[in-house]
C-alpha cells in the first residue's frame, strides 16, 4: 500500500480543517437601545440648571469645575448633597466614545441620580428646524 498518496490525502484535510475552523469564543454583550432623534420630542427649558459636560477628549466638567478622572461619582454625590432641588442636564460633545458616555452613565447611577432623569442638552440639525417653521 502506498504512503505518499495519504500523506496528501492528510495534508488536504489538515489544511480544510485549519481553514474551516471558527472558534466560538465567550465574550460580554451589552444590548443598546438608542432612540432616535425623529422619535424623540425635544422641549426648551427655561429653568437653570447645573451642566454635566463631556468634551471629546473625554475630559468632565460639572458647571465650571473639572473633574478628574476617577472622581465623577463623587463629585456627583457631593452635588446632590448640597443642591438636592438642582436639576442636572447633560452635554456630551459630538464626538465622545460610546464607552465614555457608557461611564458617565454608570456614574450617575452609582452617585444615586436616575440616568432618565438627567436630560441631554442637544441641537437640532437646520434641516429639522427649517422643517417645523
Amino acid at each position: 500500500m502506498p504512503i505518499i498518496p495519504l500523506i496528501d490525502i492528510l495534508a488536504i484535510l489538515l489544511i480544510y480543517f485549519a481553514v474551516e475552523y471558527d472558534p466560538k469564543i465567550k465574550r460580554n454583550v451589552l444590548n443598546i437601545e438608542l432612540a432616535l432623534a425623529q422619535d424623540s420630542a425635544t422641549i426648551v427649558v427655561d429653568d437653570p440648571a447645573a451642566v454635566l459636560a463631556i468634551a471629546a477628549d473625554g475630559s468632565v466638567t460639572l458647571d465650571a469645575t473639572r473633574i478628574h478622572d476617577g472622581m465623577l461619582v463623587e463629585y456627583l454625590k457631593v452635588f446632590r448633597e448640597k443642591f438636592p432641588s438642582r436639576q442636572l442636564e447633560l452635554e456630551p460633545d459630538k464626538g465622545i466614545p460610546l464607552e465614555r458616555f457608557i461611564q458617565i452613565q454608570n456614574a450617575l447611577i452609582q452617585a444615586g441620580i436616575n440616568p432618565r432623569d438627567v436630560p441631554s442638552r442637544v441641537r437640532l440639525p437646520e434641516s429639522l428646524l427649517n422643517s417645523e417653521n
